[in-house]
């Protein structure tokens, strides 16, 4: 887990950077989202705004995910480049968002952030929704007979002549 005192950081400097390597199971992926196999390389530059954090993050990685119309399974290089702006949950009962304000995340203990919680969010948000090993996937292969359209060829057996 890496955890950074973003307090403590920015009382001595206006910008941090930092390099980390963080593995598979550090990042506990939900398993229908596909699987890391290789530590995940980060590279992290934090800067302090009004109010909260700027975040730019470079994630480079590979995920195996499994393709949505032949359910093959295959890497997909995952070369991330994101800026995100972190900012403390609000404490008012009503919060007014603007379109802008869709691009925020935010964090708990500004003394314990969870930059892992963060990858994590960003590698989530990177995969599509239906992943495809090639985009002109022809799906399952059909073998010599069998009909294009097999979902229902189980029910002609309930069918009386």
């Amino acid at each position: 887990m890496v955890t950074l005192n973003l307090r403590e950081i920015f009382k001595r400097r206006s910008k941090f950077t930092g390099f980390y390597r963080i593995s598979p199971k550090e990042l506990l992926l939900p398993a229908d989202m596909g699987e890391l196999t290789e530590p995940v390389n980060v590279y992290v530059e934090i800067t302090k705004e009004k109010g909260g954090y700027r975040v730019h993050l470079e994630i480079e990685g590979s995920l195996t995910l499994e393709c949505s119309r032949c359910l093959s399974l295959f890497a997909r290089d995952m070369s991330l480049s994101e800026d995100i702006r972190i900012e403390p949950y609000p404490t008012k009962d009503i919060v007014h968002i603007k379109p802008k304000d869709l691009d925020v995340s935010f964090f708990e203990d500004e003394e314990n952030f969870d930059l892992v919680n963060l990858v994590r969010e960003q590698i989530i948000l990177s995969i599509p929704i239906k992943p495809l090993c090639d985009p002109q996937c022809k799906g399952i292969p059909l073998e010599e007979g069998q009909s294009i359209d097999i979902r229902f060829s189980a029910l002609k057996k309930f069918i009386k002549e």
